[in-house]
């Protein structure tokens, strides 16, 4: 009889251990719990500010650039005249026509073709950096989610080659049977959805640089 309530204590003792040891894992259990519930709230709360503050940001973004485009950008014009400015000297000191070159370069000459394709080049430089400017811009206005209206060019990477291209292909032909680039200017701008008038005053803007400079060459 001894034997059995001694044997019956250490059961008694080995189920309290066990019990003792099953609160204890629960208790780490629901520490874990705990830990990992207050970590993820602050993620979530981080992720939280994260995006209320990229959106504050967009929106300023937004603001700015809707004011930017209530105003002419003189930036652009400036840099439009700066282009005009070289092609034209560079056209007066090579000559053409009745006008001599005041440097004494003859058609036909290295000299002659060194300044074609120095405008070439300046014509290209400015190109580029125009198109990265445009595509730039683009991408931060679908960032922002700029609404667009009708009558706004879309100047993503396709657009700003595809009709730069045909302008300049219209340019060429213009001064080679002597029509008007506004023949194909004018459709295309048309087709590209800008607004027919902003279509005809650009095409206009448009003529009076292309025809003083033709007139010099």
């Amino acid at each position: 009889a001894r034997e059995q309530e001694e044997e019956q204590e250490e059961e008694e003792e080995e189920d309290s251990r066990v019990a003792l040891l099953d609160d204890v894992e629960t208790a780490e259990d629901e520490e874990n719990a705990a830990a990992a519930a207050v970590k993820e709230n602050e993620e979530d709360d981080d992720l939280s500010l994260f995006s209320s503050a990229t959106d504050l940001k967009n929106k300023e973004q937004l603001q700015q650039i809707l004011e930017e485009e209530r105003h002419i950008k003189m930036g652009n014009v400036q840099v439009l005249l700066l282009l005009f400015v070289v092609i034209l000297f560079i056209n007066l000191m090579k000559g053409g026509g009745a006008l001599k070159s005041p440097l004494g370069i003859r058609c036909g000459s290295n000299s002659f073709w060194i300044a074609n394709g120095a405008m070439l080049g300046w014509i290209l430089l400015i190109s580029f950096f125009a198109r990265s400017y445009l595509v730039r811009k683009h991408e931060i206005k679908e960032a922002v989610g700029f609404p667009y209206v009708e009558g706004d060019i879309k100047w993503d990477s396709r657009a700003t080659i595809v009709y730069p291209v045909i302008c300049a292909a219209a340019g060429f032909f213009a001064g080679m049977f002597g029509v008007g680039g506004g023949i194909v200017k004018g459709p295309l701008m048309l087709a590209m959805g800008v607004h027919p008038k902003v279509s005809s005053a650009s095409s206009a803007c448009m003529i009076l640089f292309t025809s003083f400079t033709a007139t010099t060459s």
